[in-house]
């Protein structure tokens, strides 16, 4: 199935309903092409594959695009914006002009707009796309649409293994876009994960960017990192990729050593698609420091590994 435009003015009656049957899956087709691309790389296309609806029934189209997140790279790089804008402007006019076709396509003018909102704000195309959208949705009067923002924290993935001694939690996905995905958190959670402590309830992958709040994705660390240390720094550097249309997806894992509660270390690994297509792969370490305040709430000292020795600085000395 093509996203070309069909021609639906003057059509009645089974003719009508063909046609705009035809345009409504194409519309359906549209919103997954935008939504769909999961794969971090650019061999991800063919996600018509996924089309959830079907053709004898076009009326169901009411899929659900919440947890996937598109690259606009891929998108513009196949040449496929101007033909869905060519699609909504063709659709826009047949929901003026007809209230049966406004009333059976609403669910997927209603998940079109979930995912035009998932992509970034860089692409001049892609606003007006959203615009026409925004409007069919007057339009149409759906007044059942909910106004709150995509939520894709369950394409997020966790789990926990051990790496000889250590016991490695880690944590990856794509990142939303701040402020165009629904952000979590969890004040229980984090207590349950951080009281007493000293340390806070750091996210591997961090609220901002859609990514669930419970146990799976807290780890103690370092407040001061967590607030405003280098991975916060980090974090603020992605978030001003993400806006400006580049995608990037991650890999954070927090490595504890056997028989402690505490990280030790922090190992992140990202790719990013840049709105042209080009990808680059990068890593960090960081080090999941004590600090005075974790280590009298636990009575732990400062330690070097056997047969090593060191001078111990108290940053808070320097700041």
């Amino acid at each position: 199935m093509g996203s070309r435009p069909v021609a639906t003015s003057g059509l009645r009656g089974q003719a009508c309903d063909a046609a705009c049957r035809e345009l409504a899956l194409d519309m359906a087709q549209m919103a997954i092409d935008i939504a769909g691309i999961v794969d971090p790389t650019p061999i991800a296309d063919g996600t018509g594959a996924i089309l959830a609806v079907s053709r004898g029934n076009w009326t169901d189209a009411a899929f659900n695009v919440v947890g996937l997140i598109p690259y606009i790279g891929d998108l513009a790089k196949a040449g496929k914006l101007p033909r869905y804008m060519r699609t909504i402007e063709t659709a826009a006019d047949m929901v003026r002009t007809s209230p049966a076709f406004a009333r059976r396509v609403a669910p997927v003018i209603e998940r079109l707009d979930q995912a035009l909102r998932l992509l970034p704000d860089d692409s001049a195309t892609v606003i007006a796309m959203r615009r026409q959208v925004s409007k069919m949705l007057q339009d149409v009067r759906v007044t059942s649409i909910p106004a709150a923002l995509p939520d894709i924290s369950r394409q997020f993935k966790f789990r926990e293994f051990n790496r000889g001694r250590d016991t490695v939690k880690e944590a990856s996905g794509r990142l939303g876009i701040p402020g165009q995905v629904k952000s979590h958190r969890s004040q229980s959670a984090q207590r349950g994960v951080s009281a007493g402590t000293g340390d806070d309830a750091g996210h591997l992958i961090g609220a901002r960017f859609g990514a669930p709040p419970d146990a799976r994705n807290l780890s103690l660390q370092n407040w001061k990192a967590n607030r405003f240390g280098t991975f916060k720094n980090l974090e603020d550097a992605w978030a001003a990729k993400l806006r400006g249309g580049t995608g990037i997806s991650i890999r954070v894992q927090d490595v504890t050593r056997a028989g402690e509660a505490r990280p030790y270390w922090r190992k992140v690994e990202w790719t990013e698609i840049d709105a042209q297509g080009n990808i680059t792969r990068h890593e960090l370490d960081f080090m999941n420091a004590t600090t005075p305040k974790s280590r009298a709430a636990t009575g732990d000292v400062n330690k070097m590994p056997d047969g090593h020795s060191a001078t111990i600085h108290n940053l808070d000395d320097y700041r």
